[in-house]
């Protein structure tokens, strides 16, 4: 199994071996970092049990989480205030957030347009929109899209050890770069940053198929190929 320590042992040593990469992760919140503000309005779209705002909701006027599972929101202990309801309905006024975080949620939603002008909708103009998400054009994903649905949430819980609680439907709607640019576009968002990152410790069980990864994540550094590379991180803002 490939637990969550074990990753982060390959990361240091893919690391050491990469000068300048930086995971996903910290990408995201090196973005993040310069828009935390007192008097900052910030929503966590999809905050789950855990989320990705809780550890930074002291450095915020206002921190809001919305999942559509309210089991997950019974167990979510760090965002003191949470609401039940689908991304695609968000039940807030136009213009109430200066910023809204979206971690690993695009690649589970059924309707990313309508999300998306609803995220629009509730962001202040100006407001910003962070997000992290699968590359569906990555061979892992790939693959992973081909099994069945009722396999997919044993066959994730032996290799990671995610817990079933955690494993949610999985649609990739909009989970392609120039569709999910597209999409953002549409919805009336402006493209501020941009990056498709790799990361071959998803293949961390042995050596051999870490080595293979590691290999194909160099092939992506090619300008034409960065596009397979296995995620998304991006900042939109609503003019």
């Amino acid at each position: 199994m490939l637990d969550l320590s074990r990753q982060e042992r390959y990361r240091a040593w893919y690391q050491r071996r990469r000068p300048g990469w930086r995971p996903a992760g910290e990408v995201f919140n090196t973005m993040l970092e310069p828009l935390l503000a007192p008097d900052a309005r910030a929503l966590d779209a999809g905050c789950g049990r855990f989320g990705a705002l809780g550890r930074f909701r002291e450095r915020v006027g206002l921190a809001v989480g919305v999942d559509a599972d309210f089991l997950s929101l019974l167990e979510n202990l760090i965002l003191p205030l949470r609401v039940q309801a689908r991304l695609e309905a968000l039940p807030f006024p136009a213009h109430t957030f200066d910023l809204v975080l979206c971690t690993w949620v695009i690649e589970h939603l059924p309707d990313p347009p309508t999300a998306f002008r609803e995220i629009a909708r509730v962001l202040k103009p100006g407001g910003a929109l962070l997000l992290i998400t699968p590359n569906a054009r990555h061979p892992l994903i790939a693959l992973s899209r081909w099994i069945p649905a009722w396999l997919r949430p044993r066959l994730v819980h032996r290799l990671y050890g995610r817990a079933p609680s955690d494993i949610f439907p999985v649609f990739y709607r909009a989970n392609t770069p120039r569709t999910l640019r597209r999409r953002l576009r549409e919805a009336g968002l402006r493209e501020a940053a941009w990056f498709e990152i790799e990361d071959p410790t998803y293949w961390a069980f042995h050596p051999l198929p870490f080595a293979l990864a590691s290999l194909y994540e160099r092939l992506t550094a090619w300008p034409p190929l960065r596009g397979w590379r296995i995620h998304l991180v991006g900042m939109f803002q609503k003019a």
